[in-house]
């Protein structure tokens, strides 16, 4: 398998001027990519071949601008000239690969990712997520361990605590100002609850809420799952 370069490496992919000058030049800028891939590569071997299709194509171009357009010369030249056209072409495809070049982003020194962009809607439902998370742990402290839970206050978001319970409200404790803030009930729907609770001592179920305070059961549905009892 393959092992991609990691973070911050250059890679092997030329560019592709480096075979397009040549051909779109019609040959003039042909010994361009030859001393490119030698300054690049650093090494003998490839300056002796830069040097070798420089020094061809200025014999050529100067050849074929001596003046003896229908002598040997200038045929020679015209030969010469093609032959560094197309082997510059060929050199480029061929020892390009082999040469490694900066790819097109900016360079970085490696490290980690840079962090994903921020995503608004999905921090929204993350926020969501853990919020119920929250809840839940909450639940099974007060299924568990009840007086942990009175402890900790679970369900009291009016008392000083430090324990966050996800935002529960605890029906059988909560003053109406609390129902009203943190479940968005009406101020009369909060006070039938606190007067229907201190009627029956406590409530036994959330659907209580329904059958004996008089919520209806839409509102109902919009506060259950923010609801304890303790």
């Amino acid at each position: 398998m393959q092992q991609l370069p990691p973070a911050g490496h250059y890679t092997s992919r030329p560019p592709r001027w480096l075979w397009m000058l040549p051909v779109f030049s019609c040959g003039l800028l042909a010994f361009v990519s030859p001393i490119a891939i030698a300054a690049k590569a650093k090494t003998r071997q490839a300056w002796i071949w830069a040097g070798a299709l420089a020094s061809a194509w200025l014999v050529g171009f100067m050849l074929v601008g001596s003046g003896d357009s229908e002598g040997a010369l200038s045929d020679l030249g015209l030969t010469i000239y093609f032959a560094v056209w197309i082997g510059a072409v060929v050199y480029a495809l061929v020892m390009g690969p082999k040469v490694l070049w900066p790819p097109k982003e900016t360079y970085a020194p490696g490290g980690p990712p840079p962090p994903p962009p921020y995503n608004p809607n999905a921090a929204a439902v993350a926020g969501v997520h853990a919020l119920r998370i929250k809840r839940e742990e909450a639940r099974e402290i007060a299924r568990r361990d009840p007086q942990m839970a009175r402890d900790l206050r679970i369900g009291r978001p009016d008392l000083p605590r430090q324990y966050d319970d996800g935002g529960l409200v605890d029906i059988n404790s909560a003053p109406v100002e609390v129902l009203r803030q943190a479940l968005g009930l009406t101020g009369e729907q909060s006070t039938h609850v606190v007067e229907t609770r201190q009627h029956l001592s406590r409530f036994e179920h959330p659907e209580d809420l329904i059958h004996l305070a008089g919520l209806q059961p839409s509102t109902f549905d919009n506060v259950k799952d923010r609801i304890i009892l303790m």
